[in-house]
């Protein structure tokens, strides 16, 4: 149950292993889950994921691509430019450095917490700030407004850190999220990998064997369900449609986000106590994508994002809640290179909170906030609207609640 990269690869490992009476039943109209393509600007863009974090051999994902040959159309996310609210253009090293003095905190966060006796210490936010404190008060004689630059600079990492995980705030992520989920080798933006690579999984399956469109409704298990036959199987799938599956065995790789909202009435008998409260207990967030489609570049030449640095922000300053202003969470935008190929398109990146409201906004509303946010930063008033948005909707849609 699910055709996402879990579902498929799951049958695809049955079918190389000599199964053959294998069925894959999805939700949606086509294959996938969260990795989703939409036609935008001249190609097909990722609404889902475009990112291997951690490209090494010890990331599965990392493998499959590479046994599948996908591993050639890598994009440089390493040449930044950054704006500051003070409107001017923060110096490339300067940025360089305070965005790795950040990273190393966070990556780094179990072991502060262990190695300085930090009380307390929970949450990767309680180690950042802990630390941030230590560097604001050896930064003691350097000019004001340079400690105001660098604490904004520190917390446009938070901002961005926040998206990796799919949180309001990195308040809700556990200091021991990166003590052995950490994997070499960085980051790697490859646009349309993912879409190439469940297309690749999908090639052993025969067609008939994939059903779209077909929402489960119920999945009784632990039965004995007769066929016309006589035969009996201890599994009966119910889809919404009234069509009945029966089966040996069944296997669910439905959104952790959907099992939250459906898991008590979609399974009978129900789960095991212990199974509903991991359910119930994981975190599950949503990052959600918007696009922005320009007639021409604004941007300078050969730059694979744009940064927004907040000269007012800190990450010892906590600030209010105001989701009137979701657009203050923003502080990147990836470029998708190279132009003649996809034309002149920018992908900015919201998570939480905010993440859920923008799925409420329409193209014009996302397209005048984003017009007014990077006029006031590149203190350009001329600086053009976008001709095209879209915006993905990973919470709102039934299928996953989150992304």
């Amino acid at each position: 149950m699910g055709a996402g990269l879990a579902g498929v690869g799951a049958a695809n490992k049955l079918v190389k292993q000599g199964f053959t009476d294998v069925q894959i039943i999805e939700a949606f109209s086509q294959p996938g889950g969260r990795i989703k393509g939409s036609l935008f600007g001249k190609l097909v863009v990722d609404e889902g994921p475009q990112f291997i974090h951690g490209a090494s051999m010890d990331n599965p994902i990392f493998q499959l691509a590479k046994e599948h040959g996908l591993l050639e159309a890598f994009m440089p996310i390493d040449n930044i430019v950054v704006y500051s609210s003070t409107q001017e253009q923060l110096n490339p090293e300067f940025v360089s450095q305070m965005w790795e003095l950040g990273s190393n905190i966070t990556y780094r966060a179990h072991l502060l917490a262990k190695e300085k006796g930090y009380e307390m210490v929970k949450s990767l936010l309680d180690a950042y700030v802990s630390e941030v404190s230590k560097l604001k008060a050896a930064w003691s004689n350097d000019p004001v407004d340079l400690i105001n630059q660098k604490l904004g600079m520190l917390n446009m990492v938070l901002k961005s850190l926040s998206v990796d995980y799919a949180v309001h705030s990195l308040a809700d992520v556990s200091v021991h999220s990166n003590e052995e989920q950490y994997m070499e080798g960085g980051d790697c933006n490859s646009l349309g990998l993912y879409l190439k690579l469940i297309a690749k999984l999908l090639e052993p399956i025969p067609q008939e064997r994939l059903l779209l469109g077909k929402p489960v409704k119920q999945i009784m298990w632990n039965g004995n369900f007769q066929s016309e036959d006589g035969t009996g199987y201890p599994v009966r799938v119910q889809c919404e449609d009234g069509d009945q599956i029966l089966a040996d065995h069944a296997i669910v790789t439905v959104s952790l986000g959907c099992l939250k909202e459906n898991a008590q009435s979609l399974f009978h008998p129900n789960l095991p106590e212990k199974k509903l409260h991991a359910i119930q207990s994981i975190g599950f967030g949503t990052t959600n994508k918007i696009y922005f489609e320009y007639e021409e570049p604004f941007w300078p030449e050969n730059i694979s994002e744009i940064g927004l640095h907040w000269q007012d922000e800190s990450p010892l300053i906590a600030l209010k809640s105001n989701i009137a202003e979701w657009w203050r969470c923003l502080c990147l935008f990836n470029l998708l290179q190279p132009a003649e190929r996809y034309g002149n398109v920018l992908v900015a990146w919201v998570s939480g909170r905010e993440a859920k409201f923008v799925e409420t906004l329409s193209a014009e509303e996302l397209g005048s906030t984003i017009t007014m946010l990077l006029r006031n930063f590149t203190g350009r008033p001329s600086l053009p609207e976008p001709k095209r948005v879209l915006v993905t909707k990973w919470f709102t849609n039934p299928y996953t609640r989150g992304s």
